[in-house]
């Protein structure tokens, strides 16, 4: 059917294609790998800057928790100087101050007092004046332990 010449020369040819399609399949995978590892060391970047970052905006916000506070020592040591002073500065012929108690003293609340953040609804004291947020709010009350003849 075929001659044995034709037959080798077509194995020949299918070996050198054969050989020609791995060398291609195995520089690709190369690629492949190159390109894998390239990626893996990318996101190894990125992580390690976004942690970074995240430190940055924690020590941040540390230092400006930090200035906030002494701020506020700061103004209120101000204030407290301002307030003895005044108390000073604004005596009569007879050493008594001028001005009210109520500066001297400072009405504002001590920082002892705890502080109540403020409600966005107003409280009710009793149920029947219980407000829309209520669960029973619009619903009729039903009494089970009487019959319809009683009421």
């Amino acid at each position: 059917m075929f001659d044995l010449g034709f037959l080798v020369f077509i194995g020949f040819v299918a070996a050198i294609i054969g050989l020609l399609v791995g060398i291609g399949l195995y520089r690709n995978s190369g690629n492949a790998e190159q390109k894998v590892h390239e990626l893996n060391q990318a996101l190894a970047d990125a992580e390690t800057k976004n942690k970074q970052y995240q430190q940055h905006v924690a020590d941040h916000f540390s230092q400006t928790a930090l200035m906030l506070n002494d701020l506020t020592e700061k103004y209120k040591d101000i204030h407290q100087h301002l307030a003895l002073g005044a108390d000073q500065l604004c005596r009569d012929e007879h050493g008594q101050s001028l001005l009210l108690d109520s500066v001297l003293t400072g009405d504002a609340p001590s920082a002892s007092e705890p502080l109540q953040a403020p409600l966005d609804y107003a409280p009710k004291s009793d149920a029947a004046n219980s407000g829309t947020l209520s669960e029973d709010y619009d619903l009729e009350k039903i009494n089970l332990g009487q019959n319809d003849e009683d009421a």
